[in-house]
Order: structure tokens, then sequence, then C-alpha cells
């Protein structure tokens, strides 16, 4: 059931504007005069004549009507004051710009402020507003640089100043639209985008996400969006420790981990990036033909150098430059001289260059292919006194191959200074997307290639942060764990003097382990592969002693591979299961991958896949395959058993993996405490 969407069309493309304050709302005055607001503009203040040049009201109260958008540019407390009026007389919506609410850790100020606004939805506090140039708006106290536009892309952003940046880019985007969110108070980002995707003019949208607010609401929305086909793209921050702790600090709200995020982007089909170009040349990419086919790529250039950099550079993506089909290669090769040699990269040399007939041929050979795309590396000469002539004439012959193949093409200078925008100018002319920069390039092809169909999944499931958290022993976790139908050793918990019975009665080979330690392969208390009682005898007088007894299972003998399976909670994103190249080597190799639950047995397939292990599970170098299936099975009921328990967090590691079989044979669990 889709949640209740608060209507935004009074806030974001309103008839009439009320500003309130000193210099910041001046400047709100300034930049919607600048973008030719048409609608009246009502500045607010007690002692000044004027705004900007349009006469001032001493009060909210002396409005000659309702406004459909208020900017409050007052202090905290007469931002909450302020709300209260405008909350009264029914304005359609505000944007709080000042600062000091839950941010700064004032948790009960921000809540007058929602009191106070009632009905009124508002983005902030601690918050720039935005601009809307479609409909020559723009509640934003501060300069920008976004020029008008009849159709483009947005960008929803949760910082103020980086959204500032944004609007300054010189990389011809046509970004039309700009939101900032602030303390997501009333207003988050799910919301925004929600509005903008009520906007046909909308091409694409990107995001600066510090932490989201409602993951259950952002799903709702991105799978909104990929119905729609509009592109979600990603810049999430805070990744590194150092770095949530200022996304935390800066948002009041927790941030979560990295790998849940990209599990959430991931399962809905929102495609990640890594910097502020890398966003910006993939909405410019999307803006002009949406999403690739797909990541199969050709690279032309005129040199063996850039074939080479764009080859090395492409393997930090899931770009592929396959060869070409032998027919394919033969329709290229029959447009050159038998002195250039037809490869992907493409070096395809300097004989023709200038003679856009002859470049066009070869270009059209090469598009009228099964790939999914084509760049041309084509960096130019920028300055007033160079002659650009013979790069617009490669530009060209690129334009007439997509036009007669109806190909997909775009051209990438590998530095990005190296397209100016003149040169740029005439590439869009053409129908070609100029990309600067060639690793952004790279990233921004990479992203623009995410399956469209990615939101038929099921929604995951939602999580709370735990309470007071109890860890449960080795003994008692599998214990809890084999009722719920996860495999584990067959095994008892016993005193030493019982040890050699309880191994007779389980069936050797057996692992013992002494419990009540932290780490027990570092201090020497697990024994894995007892043969026989007198051996068991030796290794009893070697274990550490301890109070807490010993755990005696059956060793498991049918191993292939070492499977690290963990499920935990991870507020406020869901419940992470995080697979992995097990064992005590886990740490080292940081081989894993992650997913939200609920997982089906396919997925679970395809994120094995995804590790740099994996060729260890399919039969590498002529060991045997490992029971995938039953591994997958596993993964699947321990997910569906935990997810809205008291579980906090179980991790398995390892599981062993053999040609039949997968059991978890180290088991750690932590729930939460009743009440």
């Amino acid at each position: 059931m889709m949640s209740a969407v608060p209507d935004l069309r009074r806030l974001l493309a309103p008839q009439s504007i009320a500003v309130v304050g000193g210099a910041p709302a001046e400047r709100v005055v300034q930049q919607c005069l600048k973008l030719g607001f048409e609608g009246p503009i009502w500045p607010v203040h007690p002692t000044r004549a004027a705004l900007a040049g349009v006469p001032c009201l001493p009060s909210l109260d002396d409005l000659p009507g309702v406004p459909d958008a208020v900017f409050l540019g007052v202090n905290r407390h007469a931002t909450v004051q302020a709300m209260r009026t405008i909350s009264r007389i029914g304005a359609g919506g505000a944007v709080c710009y000042g600062s000091g609410f839950a941010e700064a850790g004032d948790d009960q100020l921000q809540t007058e402020l929602l009191d106070a606004a009632g009905d009124v939805p508002f983005f902030g506090p601690n918050c720039y507003g935005f601009v809307n140039t479609f409909d020559r708006v723009a509640l934003w106290p501060d300069e920008h640089g976004c020029a008008r536009h009849e159709r483009g892309v947005a960008i929803v952003s949760q910082s103020g100043n980086v959204a500032v940046n944004l609007t300054f880019q010189q990389r011809g985007v046509r970004l039309g639209s700009m939101i900032t969110v602030g303390n997501q108070a009333s207003l988050g980002s799910d919301d925004a985008v929600a509005a903008l995707l009520d906007d046909p003019r909308i091409t694409a949208i990107g995001l600066f996400v510090e932490a989201v607010r409602d993951a259950q609401r952002f799903a709702e929305v991105a799978e909104r969006a990929a119905a729609q086909g509009v592109p979600l793209v990603a810049l999430q921050t805070g990744r590194s420790e150092a770095g949530a702790l200022i996304a935390n600090s800066h948002t009041g709200s927790m941030a979560g981990r990295a790998a849940a995020y990209d599990a959430l982007f991931a399962r809905y089909g929102v495609a990640t990036v890594q910097t502020p170009a890398e966003l910006l040349e993939t909405l410019k990419l999307l803006d002009n033909g949406g999403h690739l086919s797909g990541r199969r790529i050709v690279s032309l250039s005129c040199s063996g150098g850039e074939a080479s950099l764009v080859a090395d550079r492409g393997e930090s993506t899931r770009l592929t430059f396959p060869a070409f089909a032998p027919e394919h290669q033969a329709r290229i090769e029959g447009t050159l001289t038998e002195l250039v040699a037809v490869s992907n990269p493409f070096d395809y040399h300097t004989f023709m260059w200038g003679d856009r007939e002859a470049m066009a041929r070869t270009f059209t050979a090469v598009l009228d292919g099964p790939h999914d795309a084509t760049m041309l590396l084509l960096d130019a000469p920028p300055a007033a006194d160079n002659d650009p002539t013979a790069w617009y004439t490669a530009a060209d012959a690129l334009a007439d191959a997509a036009e007669a193949t109806g190909g997909r093409a775009v051209v990438v200078a590998t530095l990005a200074e190296c397209i100016n925008e003149p040169f740029r100018a005439h590439l869009v002319g053409r129908g070609l997307t100029p990309l600067l920069g060639l690793s952004e390039a790279l990233v921004a092809l990479d992203a623009a290639a995410l399956p469209r169909d990615v939101g038929t999944t099921s929604r995951h499931a939602a999580v709370s942060a735990p309470g007071v958290m109890t860890l449960i022993d080795e003994a008692n976790a599998k214990r809890r764990l084999g009722a719920l139908g996860v495999a584990v050793p067959d095994g008892r918990v016993v005193a030493a003097g019982d040890v050699v019975a309880a191994a007779a009665e389980v069936g050797y080979p057996v692992t013992v382990k002494a419990l009540g330690l932290a780490h027990k392969s570092e201090s020497g208390a697990v024994v894995v592969g007892v043969h026989d009682a007198a051996e068991l005898v030796e290794v009893l007088g070697r274990l550490p002693s301890t109070g807490a007894g010993y755990l005696v299972e059956s060793t498991v003998t049918d191993v292939v591979a070492e499977v690290l399976v963990t499920v935990r909670r991870d507020p406020p994103i869901g419940w992470l299961v995080s697979l992995g190249f097990g064992g005590v080597t886990t740490e080292l190799w940081n081989d894993i991958t992650h997913l939200l639950a609920p997982v089906t047995v396919p997925d679970v397939l395809a994120a094995l896949d995804r590790l740099r292990s994996a060729p260890l599970l399919h039969g590498f170098r002529g060991r045997p395959a490992a029971d995938v299936q039953s591994l997958a099975e596993l993964v699947v009921c321990l997910t569906d058993a935990v997810v809205g328990t008291d579980v906090v967090e179980v991790e398995l590691n390892p599981v062993l993996v053999g040609r039949r079989g997968a059991t978890a044979v180290d088991a750690l669990l932590i729930v939460e405490e009743p009440g």
C-alpha cells in the first residue's frame, strides 16, 4: 500500500511567495527576480522598507493573501513563531533556513517546530531550500548556477553547500531543479523525489544522501521511479568510520553502514556513484537517451595509448569491451587500410583524420553491431587561438554514424577541460552526449546500464534498533539454530570427565572446543578431526581448562569451501544478509557481498557468484564443485527464521560447504533482551 504523499505543488511551483527575514530573505527575492518569477513576492520585515527593491510588510499578519510558499530566514526561535502564523493562515509550504535544531542536539525545539507547522509541509530546518527553473522560482538564500530549462534532471541533496557547489557545474548538465532537505523534520528526500516524479519534465533524479530517514518510504519511492522509467542515481556519504560520525552530527540521524545502503540501492535499481563529478556525468548521460541497454561498450580512439587507458580504467567498472564477431570485424576492416588492426578498444589510427566521409564509413561499420554504446575519445584544443576544426569533423562523423545506425554514441574527453562550451554545444546539437573525464565517463556508462526491471523484487523487511543485548554462547546458539532448521553438527556440552563418552556417542572424528573463551582459535581452544579416544585424551591435556565445559561435535569431513554467513539488524535500513569467503581469513580477504532480507535462493546464488572467491565454489582447477544449492537454502532458512525476531545478529563462520550439504560449524548469536 502506498503511504500518504504530501501535496507539494503549491510549495515547489508557487503562484505567490512570502519571505521572512533580513539578508537571507533578500537574497531569495533577488534569486526569484533573476529567474523571472512572475507571481507576487511579499517580503516581511518589521523595520525595513524593502528587500531587493520589493516593498516590505511589517508582519505575516499583514500579508494581502495566503502565500503558496514561505521562506523563513530568521533565527530558530523566530522560525517556530512564524511557522505558527503561516500554519494558521493556511500557507502551502515553507523552507526553514535557520539552524540550531536537532543537528545541534535540540530535539525539543525541532519537535516544537513540527507541532507549530501542523499540516504545512516544510523543508528543513537547517536547509537551503530549492531552485525550480521550470517554474522560475528559487527559495534559495545564496548564489546558484542553475539556468532556465524546460526539461532536464533534478538533484535532491541533504547538504546545502554541496547543493550550491553542484549548481555551479560547468559540464553541460541540464539541471532544472535542486532541492535540499536539511534535517528532514517534516519533508525528507523521499518526499522530494516523490514530488519530482509527478513532474513529466524531469528525466532523471540525483541524490546526495547522508542518511535515509525512512528506508521503507525510500523503497516505495524508488519502486515508483523504476515503474515510471525515471532513473535514480545516488551519491552516499558517511561510508568511512569518520564520515559516518560527521554524517550523524550533521543530520542528527543515524547514518547506517555503507554495506546496507549499497544493498538498499541495488535492490531497488538505484545507480550509485562515488564523486560529484560522476553524479553529474551520469545524470547527463541519462538525460540524453535514458538507460543504456547493457554494458557492452566499443571504444574508438586514434591512439594506442588512449585505447590502453580505456582498457585499464574500464577494469574498475562492470563494463565489458567484447571483441568484434568475425563478420562484424570484416565489415569494419573493409573501411580501413591493411595497416590498421581491428580490436576493442579500437585504435583506428590517424590515416583518415580530417576526412569526415572516411571516418563516418568506419564509425558506421562499428556502430552497426550488437554493442550497447560506442564511445569516441576526443580531447579537442580548448583555447580561443586553437583551431578545433578537425576535432569537430571527427565528432560529426560519429554523429553521422549514430544517425545512420540508430546506435548510442558518446564523445569522451580524457581531460574534462578539453571539451569546451562551444564544442559541447555542437555535440549536443548533433545528438551526442559529451562526457568530461575518462574515469567519470566510464563510471557514468556503467551506472547508466543498471537494469530497468530491478524494481520488481519484493519489499525488504523493516528493522528496529535493538535495546539491551545479550550474547548467547555457541552451544546454545547452535541448539537454537538447529531447531530453526539450520544444519549444525551433532554435539554435546559436557564436563572434562565426560568428553570421551560424549565423543563415543557422537561418533568419530570429533571436534572439541573449550567453551567460555572469546577467541577460541587464537587461544588454542579448538581441535578439529580427533580420530579416536587415545588421541582425544592427549588433546584434552592440551586444551585450556575452563569451567564452562567442552563442546564435543561430529567433524564435518566433506568440505569444499568455507563461507561466512551473517544476518544482522542494520537500522535504519533493514536486515543485512552478508556472504563471504569464510574461516579465519575472512578479515584478511574481505571478500563479502550483501543483500537485504528477505532473500530467495536465486538471490543468494547470484550474490555468491559476485564474490571474487566464487570459482572455489564451482570446481576451481579440478577441485570438486560445492553444493551451492544447499548453501543458498541454508541462508534463506536462517534469514526467514530470524528476521523480525529478538535476534540482533547471527554470524555463522564458517559454514562448511561440501559436495553435498552445508553445515554451520561455528555460530555467534546476539539477541535483544525482552522488555
